[in-house]
């Protein structure tokens, strides 16, 4: 067995920031004596030199993988104990963010081979090419977190670092891809921020556009809300990212953001998810982007948006299959405030007025409910969306579009 990773020099956009150390507890120590210099995290300026946790930072943390990524590492590492420092070590450069990880003394690993973006959406799918494509790739440096299959891979040789999330399904979640791309197709008709996507022709395989490079190969700060909030997703309560309110997320928005703008668009964002049924909204899946610290800080693109509620779920193995028909967070902070199912119409409309400060929020409904209805139209005549999950999204939607109908009479122009 390898020797455990004690150090790594941390990279912020590519240059030598600092590092990073595990001993009894984790050390980030910056390089330079500098106030200005820019900061590994929002929670970490480097007005103080030395930062030490009993875990991993939570801005380091964010990006450590999840689910399927996770158990093709113990696979394809098989005499590698997946630690933080090691999985940060695999990471490499190319993670969400503008941080980077090396091991000191080791060179780094070899440039990705760029792919056509056209190959890709090309490509037959099945389980062995997929395959395939994660081990072409992963020894790159993976950079990609969350529990769905995934893998980083480059589209052009212009910008050093992989710039598409190549995502597929699973036998547990048949059409995911297709399921995502329809969801991101709502948001862009509704004229929501979101990220770029493409449908391979099978339907198998979703392209998604990082959204953390600039168009300049500009790497921009990212963190998810549970990192702002101090919280890690690999620690004995992993389920923290399902733990909260959407209200304390507003707050904690107006506070980083200072932008009312933001409090708009995140109020479109959950509208949207609560509209096409995703249960799955956690705090991870919303975030911030930002190349100063203090300012142009932003809300991130809407990101890993799925219709869940078609999807079949066991509280333990071998036990009944249920229906996922709750959010991932309550709707409002507070005593009494304890349930996570969706919100009446009335209830997302107070939400989005008094704490989102959105003027007319009804409109917001009414927009994305166009929308949906205008995707679900194009997918009928799409030989890419499997025809059993389009079946199966059609009463959901029906009943996501409902909030729009309920509140027809509250839209002022």
């Amino acid at each position: 067995m390898q020797e455990s990773i004690k150090l790594l020099q941390v990279e912020l956009g590519g240059a030598l920031s600092g590092q990073l150390l595990q001993q009894s507890g984790f050390e980030y120590r910056y390089l330079q004596a500098s106030a200005t210099q820019p900061a590994v995290g929002l929670l970490m300026p480097p007005s103080q030199l030395t930062w030490r946790d009993g875990a991993l930072f939570p801005v380091m943390d964010q990006n450590l993988p999840e689910g399927d990524l996770f158990n093709r590492l113990r696979q394809h590492f098989p005499k590698q104990p997946m630690t933080a420092m090691r999985l940060l070590a695999l990471m490499g450069r190319n993670g969400i963010g503008r941080l980077g990880y090396g091991v000191p003394g080791q060179p780094p690993a070899p440039p990705a081979e760029p792919i056509a973006r056209s190959t890709l959406l090309r490509m037959p799918f099945t389980e062995q090419v997929f395959d395939d494509l994660v081990m072409a790739y992963l020894a790159t440096g993976m950079g990609v977190a969350g529990m769905q299959p995934k893998i980083m891979v480059p589209d052009r040789a212009t910008i050093p670092i992989p710039n598409l999330i190549v995502k597929t399904g699973s036998a547990a979640y048949p059409g995911l891809a297709a399921n995502e791309f329809m969801c991101l197709q709502v948001a862009q008709r509704a004229g929501i921020d979101v990220a770029q996507a493409e449908l391979s022709d099978d339907g198998q395989m979703l392209l998604v556009e990082r959204f953390d490079i600039a168009a300049d190969g500009q790497r921009l700060g990212f963190e998810d809300v549970a990192s702002l909030m101090g919280l890690r997703v690999r620690d004995t309560l992993s389920e923290r990212k399902y733990h909260g309110s959407y209200q304390r997320v507003v707050e904690l928005l107006g506070l980083v953001t200072r932008q009312r703008e933001d409090l708009q668009r995140f109020f479109e964002q959950l509208t949207l998810s609560i509209m096409v049924g995703n249960g799955d909204a956690h705090l991870k899946n919303f975030g911030v982007l930002y190349q100063g610290v203090a300012d142009d800080i932003r809300l991130s693109p809407l990101y890993d948006v799925v219709t869940t509620r078609i999807y079949r779920y066991q509280r333990s193995p071998g036990g009944p299959e249920l229906e996922d028909n709750t959010m991932a967070l309550r709707l409002f902070a507070g005593k009494g405030q304890r349930s996570k199912t969706y919100p009446l119409p009335d209830e997302l409309l107070h939400f989005g007025r008094q704490v989102c400060q959105v003027r007319n929020p009804a409109q917001v409904l009414a927009r994305i409910a166009q929308a949906m209805s205008e995707t679900l139209h194009a997918a009928r005549g799409d030989a890419r969306i499997p025809h059993r999950l389009y079946e199966q999204m059609v009463p959901v939607w029906e009943a996501g579009m409902g909030y729009a109908r309920a509140l027809a009479g509250k839209i002022k122009v």
